[in-house]
């Protein structure tokens, strides 16, 4: 008792203008209270009158007038035993999601439409109670005061049935405050009042967290290699070639309940992240019928009413797949084609074999202008919970989402430098190329949730779901070679399709018989695609006399490329959770294991047409539409498959892992997380082309965890964490594969010798929540890196190649600041305005050995930098306006991160990707009950992105930049 008083006196110095009473969500309740009963609720007149003097010592009182057409129940939650307040309790209106958090000192407020409810209030180790019969009228303010009677039998029961919505702001704090873990979230209701449309552009508004490419999420400035992402608390496969990360734009954020950032490792999650683990939940069923329906419609300054250079595609690239128009062809053999290859039987393949293969891949070269239309999509949502006999319940949620975009690459420019000691600068400017392009992206999804809840003990689950985007681009670019004055004309097209399709079933079982113990299982399967057929490219020359274009027998020119990537995914988990102790200081002991089965199939296929009569120049001047017609197949080109022997493999990584945990209340304000988690890999990569280069890699890592949460007051927490965690070489870092991305790109190789990178963590934070919907928080945190991947560029003719190798050591060492408050202790009149911002900041050092061990060639790049991707500051700015009797809410959101490491140089400084600010505004107005209008402005001052050689912009040493453009959009929402 002497505690909690003194620990009031802290929390009130720290908090004097706020308070707890915010409801959780404020839905309209719909149905009316079941009939009147007894009513459970007891006057507690001392706690009533401390409310009153607390609210007359300056904090809003929570008696106050209700918003207009509403009235307004408050009161105070004491233990009856006691007669301290209950801080934290929560207050639940039945039959709807209203509810609200007992503060402090015990007082929980709740603003409803005119009615009868019923009031359910709880809290572990204490016997849930409920008030009947609350006659709420307009404009008036009653009193309810409640007491809890102490029953530690009742908690572990009372915590299934109530576990708090996800969705809103307040509910996500609650979650935050009372985790092992130190983490950020976003939840759905956050993210609706954003232009978000996809779980990545969601992802940025969390502390430390930046987006690269639109999808790739970084943490705490740390690049995508170290950051896992899970769903339902699933691993997820990646659909891409060259990464490990999941683009995030698969997931459009209709299906998000929140995305949850774990920044310190605990042992019941998979030990693969360093900045954190990207944690994405799906929509809860809801708890009555729901119809939700939404169209879009939106304006890019940079793209919309303007034409696009595009080219004749398939009949079903708005659904994001190819039809088959561009596919390989069937007649095509399996083995290498090309003059002087002998097929597997020993005989040659014949010139007229060859002359037939190639029309057969020929496809159309020629590129026309095309009107691009709006920006536009669209959604729908159904859902409810059936409630069968007994105890059974049965719930469904079903959602469709559709979106069509083009998104503008405009004035781009991209340059290459190489080293000049003559020059003061360094550097000498190699070439100078320009392109103005707009991609054609389409992206939706499927998702289906089932739930079977028998009893309330017993729940499982059944989610199913499919994603898919795709990039469809034409461009042309135009090349100035500086020493020589040659311009080169480069035109490409080219389709990417990426899917994901996962099946989830999952099961929570309370067993009474083990100790009234929670048995949780899932077992899920996944399959990740990316398609890229038929990518096509040629480049023509300028000639210096006549200023004709004529087509250029370069490396790449009059290629097409047929790329198949798919990754499977096998996995299952069981975890048991157990109480070893309840009431003031409970422990739990959890045991746990998770299997997971990855294979991945690569399959690409290079073809290129070479000129047999390079002297007909005139011939060759041709636009690529008539240059290419089946004619001059065999006659003026000659098909020759540059296919190398990497091209095809098969990877299969598999792990095993186990852990063991407790998470102990030492005293009602003191917690202690320890345990530990062994997790063993296998890793095999098959190259049946080159067996030479097969990789076969196992490693056992033990990952040890121990964190400490002092409660120092009821409403903060201090947190202190030490783990261990590592970081894999993704598959294209080993993979043998030799490939160039572009006619001007650099080649890409893997290196087979790599070693995974493993990394101290230690995590300080202080976080303070003065309300239900408040939050302060400052955390410091620092990564010793051990064999940290990197890339660097090894000797080779032109450019380079890009490769990775294990640095020596590395460090990155940081700090985080949060704020979320709400404005109404300036005036009340701002009490609907609410000021949110986070900071981080970040340093970071990696080294790398110049001789690698591997050959000892000198790398032709910096040995010394920071970290890959890291960004020394993120900056998230914002406002937040929710009038709830006018039905307006507004959010005007400031974004900007530092300049970040991109690209190692070629005995050049390094490229870095330039701080980009960002300013999006977006106002919503419902209409009735039922309608909401939403306006959003995305990328208002439209900076452009730009990268350069070296950490400072100094104008001359650009490498990259373009703008996107400014996008409106106008969207309409229909509820039931």
């Amino acid at each position: 008792m002497i505690r909690r008083r003194i620990s009031g006196v802290v929390a009130a110095l720290v908090t004097p203008l706020c308070w707890g009473a915010t409801a959780l969500a404020q839905d309209d309740p719909g149905a009316a209270a079941p009939p009147p009963q007894a009513a459970g609720a007891t006057a507690d007149a001392g706690a009533a009158a401390a409310a009153e003097d607390l609210a007359g010592a300056g904090e809003p009182s929570p008696s106050r007038p209700p918003p207009a057409g509403r009235g307004a129940v408050w009161g105070v939650v004491a233990d009856t035993t006691s007669r301290e307040p209950v801080l934290d309790a929560q207050v639940s209106v039945v039959g709807t999601k209203i509810k609200a958090i007992a503060d402090l000192d015990g007082r929980y407020r709740l603003e409803l439409p005119p009615g009868n409810y019923q009031l359910r209030i709880w809290y572990e180790a204490y016997k849930p109670q409920r008030v009947q019969d609350v006659r709420v009228a307009a404009g008036q303010v009653i009193q309810v005061d409640v007491g809890l009677e102490p029953d530690q039998q009742t908690e572990e029961v009372i915590e299934v049935e109530f576990e708090p919505e996800r969705a809103s702001v307040a509910a996500q704090l609650l979650l935050r405050k009372n985790a092992p873990h130190v983490g950020d979230a976003v939840g759905a209701k956050e993210i609706a009042r954003t232009p978000d449309r996809n779980a990545a552009e969601a992802a940025k508004r969390i502390v430390g967290a930046t987006v690269v490419d639109g999808r790739y999420v970084y943490v705490r400035g740390l690049g995508d290699r170290y950051t896992n992402a899970l769903l339902n608390g699933a691993p997820l496969p990646s659909p891409e070639p060259d990464r490990q990360a999941v683009p995030l734009d698969l997931f459009p954020s209709l299906v998000l309940s929140d995305i949850t950032v774990v920044k310190t490792f605990t042992p019941d999650v998979p030990g693969d992240f360093v900045g954190g683990s990207v944690q994405i939940n799906t929509r809860e069923l809801p708890t009555e019928f729901l119809l939700q329906a939404s169209v879009s419609l939106a304006a890019n300054t940079r793209s919309t009413f303007r034409d696009r250079l595009t080219y004749a595609g398939s009949s079903t690239d708005w659904l994001g797949i190819d039809d088959g128009t561009r596919a390989l062809p069937d007649g095509i053999p399996e083995y290498k084609v090309a003059r002087g290859i002998r097929r597997p039987d020993g005989t040659p393949i014949t010139r007229d074999e060859i002359a037939a293969y190639g029309r057969a891949i020929n496809s159309s070269m020629a590129t026309r202008r095309s009107f691009t239309p709006p920006n536009g999509g669209g959604s729908l949502v159904v859902g409810d919970t059936l409630k069968l006999r007994g105890e059974q319940r049965l719930g469904y949620l079903a959602t469709l989402s559709y979106g069509r975009k083009f998104t503008p690459r405009a004035d781009e420019i991209s340059r290459t430098y190489a080293f000049d000691a003559r020059r003061e600068s360094g550097l000498r400017q190699l070439n100078d190329s320009t392109v103005d392009s707009i991609r054609d992206q389409v992206s939706w999804g499927a998702f289906a949730s089932v739930t079977y809840t028998p009893h309330r003990d017993h729940k499982v689950m059944l989610t199913g779901l499919h994603s898919r985007s795709s990039d469809d681009v034409a461009l042309q670019s135009r090349e100035l070679i500086e020493d020589s004055g040659a311009v080169y004309r480069d035109m490409l097209q080219r389709f990417v399709s990426r899917a994901l399709t996962l099946g989830q079933l999952a099961g929570e079982h309370r067993i009474a018989a083990l100790g009234n113990g929670t048995l949780d299982w899932k077992v899920s399967v996944s399959r990740a695609t990316s398609d890229e057929p038929d990518s096509r490219e040629n480049v023509y020359a300028r000639d210096d006399t006549s200023g004709a274009w004529a087509w250029d027998d370069g490396t790449l020119s009059g290629s097409h490329v047929f790329i198949d990537l798919a990754d499977t995914n096998y996995g299952g988990q069981l975890s048991y959770s157990l109480p070893l102790r309840r009431g003031d200081a409970p422990i739990r002991l959890k045991v746990g294991g998770l299997l997971n089965y990855r294979t991945r199939e690569f399959d690409a296929r290079r073809f290129r047409f070479k000129a047999l009569r390079l002297a007909d120049t005139t011939v060759l001047r041709q636009d690529p539409g008539p240059l290419f017609s089946d004619e001059n197949i065999g006659t003026l080109f000659e098909l020759e498959e540059t296919t190398r022997a990497t091209d095809d493999y098969t990877a299969s990584t598999d792990l095993y892992a186990g852990y063991v945990m407790t998470d102990t209340h030492v005293t009602r304000w003191l917690r202690a997380i320890l345990g530990a988690r062994v997790e063993a890999s296998m890793l095999s990569m098959d190259v049946p082309g080159d067996p030479e280069k097969d990789v076969d890699n196992d490693d056992v890592d033990l990952l040890p965890a121990a964190s400490l949460v002092f409660k120092t007051t009821p409403q903060s927490n201090l947190r202190f964490s030490v783990t261990r965690t590592l970081a894999r070489p993704q598959l294209i870092e080993l993979s043998p594969a030799l490939s160039q991305p572009g006619y001007s790109a650099r080649e890409v190789e893997g290196n087979p010798d790599l070693e995974r990178t493993r990394v101290m963590n230690g995590d300080i934070r202080f976080e303070l929540f003065p309300t239900a919907g408040e939050v302060m928080a400052a955390s410091v945190f620092y990564k010793h890196f051990e064999d940290p991947i990197e890339e660097i560029i090894k000797p080779s003719l032109g450019k380079g190649r890009l490769s990775w190798t294990n640095g020596d050591s590395g460090y990155a060492a940081g700090v985080e600041l949060e704020l979320r408050k709400s404005l109404g202790f300036i005036d009340p009149l701002l009490r609907d305005v609410t000021a949110l911002g986070n900071l981080t900041l970040v340093t970071s050092k990696v080294e790398i050995n110049p001789e690698p061990k591997e050959g000892g060639v000198t790398i032709q790049s910096t040995a010394t930098h920071p970290l890959h991707g890291q960004s020394p500051f993120v900056v998230n700015l914002g406002l937040d306006y929710g009038g709830e009797s006018t039905g307006t809410s507004a959010r005007l959101l400031y974004n900007v991160f530092g300049a970040r490491l991109r690209t190692v140089g070629k005995n050049t400084p390094d490229e870095y990707e330039q701080p980009r600010h960002q300013i999006d505004l977006t106002v919503a107005q419902r209409l009735g009950e039922h309608v909401e209008l939403k306006l959003a402005g995305e990328n208002l001052i439209d900076a452009p992105v730009r990268v350069t050689l070296g950490k400072e912009s100094t104008g001359d040493n650009i490498v990259l930049e373009y703008k996107v453009g400014t996008t409106v959009t106008l969207s309409a929402a229909l509820t039931y």
